[in-house]
């Protein structure tokens, strides 16, 4: 999609709104409001990404994997928004919550992989 393409502000807004729900975060209206640009970007990256209807990868897994992605960098509205989307693509709870169990999972082994060092140097003691 070329910048002429592009969306404005307020279709982006009411596009959030219908996917989101009443789990869209605040910060796409602030930033219509005070960055209107940035919030044409954004949603551009989102259709090149999560979004992406020529994705091999159905919707309804698109958004699982953003769960766990959102989850794992600590952005629960994302997190939040992203699992009423999956919801709306046919996932169930229990895809929902081992998207949960999945960012819990890799968020424990990362606490690991960061003492690897610190691991070897107390067999050294």
């Amino acid at each position: 999609m070329t910048d002429a393409a592009a969306p404005t502000p307020e279709q982006i807004l009411a596009m959030m709104r219908q996917k989101m729900g009443d789990t869209m975060p605040g910060w796409p209206g602030l930033l219509s409001a005070l960055a209107p640009d940035l919030l044409v970007a954004t949603a551009m990256s989102s259709a090149s990404s999560v979004g992406r209807e020529a994705s091999p990868i159905p919707p309804k897994y698109r958004s699982l994997i953003a769960v766990a992605a959102a989850l794992g960098g600590g952005k629960v509205s994302c997190a939040r928004s992203q699992a009423h989307m999956a919801r709306a693509a046919g996932a169930s709870t229990e895809e929902i919550l081992d998207a949960v169990r999945i960012a819990r999972h890799l968020a424990a082994a990362g606490v690991l992989d960061s003492a690897s060092t610190l691991l070897e140097d107390i067999t050294k003691l």
